[in-house]
């Protein structure tokens, strides 16, 4: 064989070898089925699915994984909370942050009533009206994904020691009641009359058994305090004007929270 024709031959094998080695190349691999893929439109969104497809998991929906809030909001307190001088329940504090958080109001208000002071005689029907330790079981009844507590300045003038206790078992209760509900803890409010020394301890002592039930204590300062135009004659209790502040107090402090 010349020269010519041996060249020509390794030639030709060398392009039949990179034919088939490109085509090899080319030949598609048998495809791998993971365990639980879908089918047909299901199975083209692996590619765009990510981590989450390759893993099986399914993602849940927004509505699945925002807080419950399809339970009412109650609010716990004293007359400031009943809404006793409101010119309608549609007026007091309550209604406005209930509407301000799309929540239905149950209102347990209680006129002189505190953590530890129940009502006076026949308050209730024949009974005293509750006080806030007592009335722990009718706000879990209402089973609410919200409770606001406020009050604690009827509790002024009875024994700090019993106080103290009385209100650790109330908010302590509540969140062993209601384990998945926000719980907000109001400082206790004063009115026009002259502010007790006692209030600054009693502030304390409600913000610290707040901290350690791991409910949210939140602080409003004194809206009513010094605000006669906020208040009915008597100076103890708002007039509406007085309502419109306590709710924007509120509802600015619970803006507040990072988890709101």
């Amino acid at each position: 064989m010349n020269d010519r024709l041996k060249n020509g031959a390794l030639a030709g094998l060398l392009v039949l070898t990179l034919v088939l080695v490109g085509f090899s190349l080319r030949s598609p691999a048998t495809p791998s089925v993971t365990p639980g893929a879908g089918s047909g439109a299901g199975a083209g969104a692996g590619s765009r699915a990510g981590t989450g497809a390759a893993t099986g998991s399914v993602r849940p929906s927004p509505s699945a994984t925002a807080p419950a809030t399809s339970g009412p909001v109650v609010f716990l307190g004293d007359s400031v909370t009943e809404g006793t001088a409101a010119s309608s329940p549609a007026k007091r504090w309550t209604a406005l942050v209930a509407a301000e958080l799309g929540q239905k109001e149950v209102n347990l208000g209680h006129a002189r009533t505190g953590y530890l002071r129940k009502g006076p005689a026949d308050s209730c029907g024949g009974d005293r009206c509750p006080s806030f330790e007592e009335a722990v079981a009718d706000v879990v009844a209402a089973k609410p994904s919200t409770v606001v507590v406020t009050g604690g300045g009827n509790d002024t003038g009875l024994p700090a020691e019993d106080v103290a206790e009385a209100v650790s078992t109330t908010l302590a209760s509540l969140r062993k009641g209601l384990p998945e509900a926000r719980v907000y803890v109001v400082n206790p409010w004063w009115d026009l009359r002259e502010v007790p020394d006692s209030l600054a301890a009693l502030t304390a002592t409600v913000r610290a058994a707040a901290t350690t039930a791991g409910a949210t204590f939140l602080d409003t300062k004194q809206p009513l305090v010094g605000q006669p135009d906020l208040m009915v004659e008597g100076g103890t209790n708002p007039n509406d004007a007085g309502h419109e502040a306590l709710a924007e107090a509120v509802t600015a402090a619970i803006g507040q929270q990072p988890n709101a």
